[in-house]
């Protein structure tokens, strides 16, 4: 039976999937980059808005023609014109006079605030009373208030969500460089196993591994291609192997990583080019049966056959590796405070991740109940919520601790 590598801590694997280059850039046009993450750090080529437009219906002003002005004492000023929607002014406003414009107009030249319209009334002929003081600045978006010229607006990393996109065409950005979408080719390995589609006869068990890596991969915005199910026999494996890594980025083996006879994973992943095997076993539960390595510049993954195992291993490794190679900022977890419902007992040197379900409580809270379903059952992720993380200086959580929970998508 092979044995385990010197088990590596969480830390230390995720510090070894850092090492692997990002993906190379692409331009992609801007109704394609949802979700797509920027290769560099973007600027703003021009002032946004570009003019001073009023954010109200009213009438365009001088402040200092306003001030002090009230119900019973109004301003009286000359309206000398409407502000066209869609174009600049042809006028300008001198002292005493007034102008009607839009929500989004344009400003014209000597007003630097807006009355809003309630706060107006006809004087005769074009003469208009406003009972409104305002300060310069009033009820108007400035040139650059949105975005000024040659400032940096997004960092290289971003993943663009819809608003990102929405300032991107508000400047004008026809295509977008961003990191090229990483390659997955998913194998599942075993004897016993099938395709998922197919009536599993005694002692078989349908293929549940690749289907929920594969939207696991694709939530990460990964592509993935199938490289279908292998039986327990080296060469077929290998020649597998060698195969997905023609077109992936990322090569993920599910059920070929236990430590036991039929454990030929990490021989085949090091008789790739340029074969390196980075960790063999995981200071983790579940999932201690995890291997990575790499083949030059491409990741080589061998995750647990138990579906609960395999998917918390790739929670933890795989999707950070996925947004690392799209140069992606780790996004902040998201989770809530939660109070445990009863104690969890842990073994020291390892983290674990338990999965727990969340209820309400009448103050308004989270209270967080630890399942305890074997890692070889499905049934045990899809009941719960989320998972608390148990450190690995600790040997356990008690009933009534306070913990943070991070949700399951």
């Amino acid at each position: 039976m092979k044995s385990f590598l010197t088990l590596k801590s969480v830390d230390e694997v995720l510090s070894l999937v850092k090492t692997f280059e990002p993906l190379e850039e692409e331009s992609v046009p801007l109704d394609e980059c949802a979700g797509r993450c920027l290769a560099r750090d973007w600027t703003a080529p021009e002032d946004l808005p570009g003019f001073d437009r009023s954010t109200v219906d009213g009438y365009a002003v001088r402040a200092r023609d306003v001030f002090g002005a009230q119900e019973g004492s109004p301003a009286l000023l000359e309206c000398v014109g409407d502000c066209p929607m869609g174009k600049a002014p042809d006028f300008s406003l001198a002292p005493g006079q007034t102008a009607r414009i839009l929500t989004g107009g344009m400003l014209p030249e000597g007003a630097d605030c807006v009355v809003m319209v309630e706060y107006s009334r006809p004087a005769g002929e074009n003469l208009v009373e406003l009972v409104r003081t305002q300060a310069p600045g009033d009820h108007v978006l400035e040139h650059d208030e949105d975005a000024s010229a040659g400032k940096m607006l997004l960092s290289a990393g971003t993943r663009l969500r819809p608003q990102e996109i929405g300032l991107l065409a508000a400047l004008g950005q026809v295509s977008v460089s961003v990191r090229r979408l990483p390659r997955v080719a998913i194998l599942s390995t075993g004897d016993e196993v099938v395709p998922f589609d197919e009536k599993p006869l005694p002692g078989q068990v349908r293929d549940v591994n690749s289907h929920s890596l594969a939207a696991l991969c694709r939530q990460e915005g990964a592509c993935v291609r199938f490289e279908g199910l292998v039986r327990d026999d080296v060469a077929k494996l290998e020649e597998a192997v060698r195969h997905a890594l023609d077109w992936a980025d990322v090569v993920l083996l599910s059920g070929g990583s236990s430590a036991g006879m039929r454990d030929h994973t990490v021989d085949i992943f090091l008789s790739m080019p340029e074969g390196e095997l980075l960790v063999h076993g995981a200071a983790i539960s579940p999932g201690k049966p995890f291997i990575l390595a790499r083949s030059g510049r491409k990741c080589l993954m061998g995750l647990p056959g138990h579906v609960s195992s395999a998917l918390v291993c790739a929670r933890v490794f795989l999707a950070p590796l996925l947004r690392h190679l799209q140069g992606r900022e780790e996004p902040v977890p998201a989770g809530v405070p939660a109070v445990l419902s009863r104690g969890v007992a842990s073994a020291q040197g390892r983290r674990d991740f338990i999965r727990v379900k969340l209820s309400r409580t009448s103050e308004g809270g989270w209270t967080a109940e630890p399942l305890t379903a074997p890692s070889g059952l499905i049934s045990g992720l899809v009941s719960a919520d989320a998972l608390v993380v148990c450190p690995e200086n600790s040997e356990g959580l008690y009933a009534g601790q306070e913990v943070f929970a991070e949700l399951l998508r």
